[in-house]
């Protein structure tokens, strides 16, 4: 099976090649990526790896005869969307319908598996989100994603390319030193300067999934060619106030030091899933809890910084 993965190189899609590496799955890997600063080692993890933007010409041939598409590459933050939204826009909608528009000539039956965003799609809601709540995302980032939705259901309606969208809740792991995610940002501080700063008064919650438990759901979702939205997440929710308790029972004597800030515009106040339907169609159960996922996570930080 040929594998193409945007974003190869990025925080998921190494994750994912190492998951795929680990399980043993024999399949052609083959990363697009415009980050040109990676690691020779990271590459190494793909049958190829080609340094480009994912709508370029330059990437255009590593898509021909592919069987499934794993598309992460994005504009990912809340924050980068609200300060340029045509940005966001521009590389999460357009080059992504570009993209779609060269698979129907290239890869016609390939999967399109598509990382997508839970919280940032529904907006404010009460209780536990699922696939079936209306969306009403209160930031541009939200609104591109559930933009390419769309397109992805339009693909599937008219032209019959399987699609798949995977409704990310917040995504932490190792391999996180680019990411700016509040698990990874908690983690790079408390091991360098011991400074976790809060927005707002740190009980928003959000449903906090290991990166390990990410790979598990794509890779279930491409063995079963499955179609459709899938939310992935946890079903627990956790406030910010209690992300930091555990970071604190760590190491009990470590002096840590806690400032807040204003809130975040466009930040959701509530996140956590429901993920029904991907226990049900996928087979999917996350096996890490908050605090094994955290001490994974500061070990690898450890060993890295």
């Amino acid at each position: 099976m040929k594998i193409v993965i945007t974003g190869g190189l990025g925080f998921v899609g190494k994750n994912f090649a190492l998951y795929m590496r680990k399980i043993g799955a024999q399949h052609e890997l083959h990363s697009v990526d415009w980050f040109a600063d990676a690691p020779q080692a990271d590459h190494d993890l793909f049958t190829s790896s080609t340094i480009a933007d994912f709508a370029s010409d330059e990437a255009k041939p590593v898509f021909e005869g592919a069987d499934v598409v794993v598309h992460l590459a994005a504009a990912t933050t809340v924050q980068e969307s609200i300060q340029d939204p045509y940005r966001s826009f521009n590389n999460n909608v357009i080059k992504t319908q570009a993209l779609l528009d060269h698979l129907r000539d290239v890869a016609p039956n390939a999967h399109f598996v598509f990382a997508s965003t839970g919280g940032a799609i529904i907006g404010e809601h009460d209780g536990a989100i699922n696939e079936s709540i209306p969306a009403r995302p209160v930031s541009p980032y939200g609104a591109t994603k559930l933009a390419v939705e769309g397109l992805l259901s339009a693909y599937t309606g008219s032209f019959g390319m399987p699609t798949a969208a995977m409704r990310f809740s917040n995504v932490y792991g190792p391999n996180s030193e680019r990411k700016t995610s509040v698990v990874a940002v908690f983690c790079k501080n408390y091991m360098q300067t011991g400074r976790l700063q809060i927005n707002g008064d740190g009980l928003q919650t959000r449903d906090y999934i290991y990166i390990d438990d990410i790979c598990q759901a794509l890779w279930k979702t491409i063995e079963k060619r499955a179609t459709g939205p899938f939310q992935l997440g946890t079903g627990v929710g956790t406030s910010i106030l209690e992300l930091v308790e555990i970071l604190k029972a760590v190491d009990p004597a470590k002096e840590l030091e806690i400032v807040h800030a204003p809130d975040l515009q466009g930040e959701v106040k509530h996140n956590v899933c429901d993920i029904t339907r991907a226990r049900t169609v996928l087979g999917f159960e996350p096996e890490y809890d908050l605090k094994r996922g955290v001490d994974e996570t500061l070990a690898w930080f450890k060993r890295t910084l």
